[in-house]
């Protein structure tokens, strides 16, 4: 992975994760906060609605604990019971009733009061309003599961709930009904059973001030374990059944619980407080909006400066990060040009930080590479010159003084023209020899070539033919001086020792592509892998010395190499295929555009 992913993918883990994770983290656990403290809230107010609500009830149980021991009441029930009442037992119920009527006046949140007697008779007192509900008769109330939940209470009071039992309580008002068994004070034996009918004003006074009180978006109910809602404080649910996953049940042994859900598709905090009454719970329920909106500001102020670390490590990361990235990664791709061999390149510096050392530095650097490089270049030139001066100086005698002894044997035998052609060619191959050219062209090459294979003919008659194989295309182009002869010498002084057959060398330049081929190829005993490892080694015989055989110190295969590859740099330069008994190829390939045409 390179530099810039790597610092990317450091600034998020190390810098963008952390400061994101921690402004979630703070944003969580201030939730956390928030709602345990609203649940500690509203369980101090639920606990103080619900004793309201059981104070509520528990005022209407004392009401009708007053009706059901009412001399009155009690003396009417008894007459009523008895066949030979007659004319007492009306006074009686005429009594009765007026009392109830009293204690309904009295009490607004009564809608009707109503005793059954034993026998059927029936005693009440309503009030003339839409809500108040139509009693239903003793023979449909007698066999109503009520009634005897109502007589195993033993005269405590049965409270029935808006919607619970539609066909006693109504199902158009919310109406609470309580039922009670009437026992003679001193018998105990039942006389009756008293129903009486609430309306749920009192109730939704408790919950509308207390809704009102907070101004939270609170919404409270009165619901039954099996969902069924009583009562609604804004009356929309009143009489439906509330999903079961909407809150959490309470019971006796765990009065209070709450959680954080789903109400009616709201996210609300919901809970709820078990009042004691029946298996009545009482349930609120604020969406989380409208809690959270209380403290808009904690949470503006996370979300800034959340945001102002996020901005300034982004900041951080652009103006010096990524500044700092730029440069280093602006040297590595120079670098990686300096290892092409563009020793000219340059990295810019400005500032006065530790990038512009390290641009500087490297700036240094490649300048005295370049510098070495190029005295290593001239030294080795100069080098390549001097051994090839110290060549030509070891053969230019011992092949001058070869050449002379051929001429003149030629002159013992009278042959003047042999003579003047020996002449004219060693004349051209001195010339060439001696001229401090360092490149000609490949014309001047071959005549060069052709001179020195015409004197050797001369010297070595029926040892070797030879020919040429010329593009007249690369005739005009310059190589370096002495590249070919060296070649042909090899062959004549190594490839032709002990054949019994004439040798056969053949001489070839073409332009192939963007090179010029230069080729000489012979039919002699080859080399073996020893003798090609020693040239591409550059070793030497060890026992070899100019002195012993002076021809053979002429400009050695391995040196013409090493010139090709100095002058005309890697990919170009000298190879050798050979094999013992089958001849030896030898191949230049030199660039065109290096070898430019004179």
């Amino acid at each position: 992975m390179n530099l810039r992913p790597k610092l990317l993918l450091a600034f998020i883990l190390l810098i963008v994760v952390p400061v994101a994770s921690s402004g979630v983290v703070s944003f969580l656990y201030y939730e956390h906060l928030l709602e345990k403290k609203y649940n500690e809230q509203t369980e101090m107010t639920m606990h103080a609605v619900g004793s309201n609500i059981r104070n509520f009830f528990d005022e209407m149980n004392r009401l009708t604990d007053a009706s059901l021991t009412s001399s009155v009441v009690q003396e009417t029930l008894k007459l009523n019971a008895d066949p030979n009442g007659g004319a007492s037992s009306l006074i009686a119920k005429g009594q009765a009733e007026k009392e109830m009527g009293e204690l309904l006046f009295q009490n607004p949140a009564m809608s009707y009061i109503i005793l059954y007697a034993n026998n059927g008779a029936l005693f009440r007192s309503t009030r003339n309003d839409p809500t108040t509900f139509k009693p239903v008769t003793y023979e449909r109330l007698k066999f109503h599961p009520s009634y005897a939940k109502a007589e195993r209470l033993n005269a405590k009071p049965l409270w029935i709930g808006p919607y619970e039992q539609e066909e006693l309580t109504g199902k158009e008002y919310s109406l609470f009904t309580q039922m009670r068994v009437v026992k003679d004070r001193d018998s105990l034996d039942n006389l009756g059973i008293m129903v009486t009918q609430f309306k749920s004003s009192g109730v939704d006074d408790i919950l509308t001030n207390f809704r009102g009180s907070l101004s939270d978006g609170s919404r409270y109910y009165i619901v039954n374990q099996r969902g069924l809602v009583l009562l609604d404080s804004e009356t929309k649910l009143a009489g439906q059944v509330l999903d079961g996953k909407s809150y959490l049940p309470s019971s006796a042994d765990q009065p209070y619980a709450s959680e954080r859900a789903k109400f009616q598709g709201v996210d609300s905090l919901t809970s709820s407080y078990w009042l004691g009454i029946n298996d009545w719970m009482l349930v609120s329920a604020k969406p989380w909006n409208s809690l959270m909106s209380e403290n808009v500001n904690f949470v503006k102020w996370i979300s800034l400066i959340t945001g102002l670390c996020l901005l300034s490590a982004i900041l951080f990361n652009v103006f010096f990060v990524n500044r700092v990235a730029k440069s280093i990664i602006r040297v590595v791709r120079k670098m990686r040009l300096v290892e092409q061999g563009l020793l000219d390149i340059r990295v810019p510096v400005q500032g006065k930080d530790e990038t512009v050392l390290l641009g500087s530095s490297f700036n240094s650097m490649t300048e005295r590479l370049g510098g070495l490089l190029t005295e290593v270049r001239e030294e080795q030139v100069r080098k390549q010159r001097a051994e090839m001066m110290l060549m030509q100086a070891q053969i230019k005698p011992h092949f001058l003084f070869n050449t002379l002894e051929s001429i003149n044997a030629l002159a013992a035998q009278n042959e003047g023209a042999k003579i003047m052609l020996m002449v004219h060619r060693l004349s051209r191959l001195l010339r060439t020899s001696m001229h401090h050219k360092e490149e000609i062209t490949v014309q001047e090459e071959l005549e060069h070539v052709r001179s020195y294979l015409e004197i050797q003919k001369y010297r070595f008659e029926d040892l070797f033919h030879y020919e040429l194989d010329v593009d007249e295309e690369a005739l005009e182009y310059r190589i370096l001086k002495l590249t070919l002869q060296p070649l042909v010498e090899n062959s004549i002084q190594h490839g032709f020792d002990g054949l019994e057959h004439a040798g056969m060398i053949r001489v070839s330049v073409s332009v192939v592509s963007g090179s010029i081929v230069l080729e000489v190829a012979d039919n002699g005993i080859g080399m073996d892998g020893e003798a090609m490892s020693r040239i591409a080694e550059g070793r030497k015989e060890e026992k070899w010395s100019p002195m012993e055989d002076g021809e053979r110190g002429g400009l050695g295969l391995r040196n013409v190499a090493d010139r090709l590859r100095i002058h005309y740099g890697p990919g170009y330069g000298m190879m050798i295929c050979s094999s013992p008994g089958q001849g030896t190829t030898i191949r230049c390939t030199i660039p065109r555009n290096r070898g430019e045409q004179a």
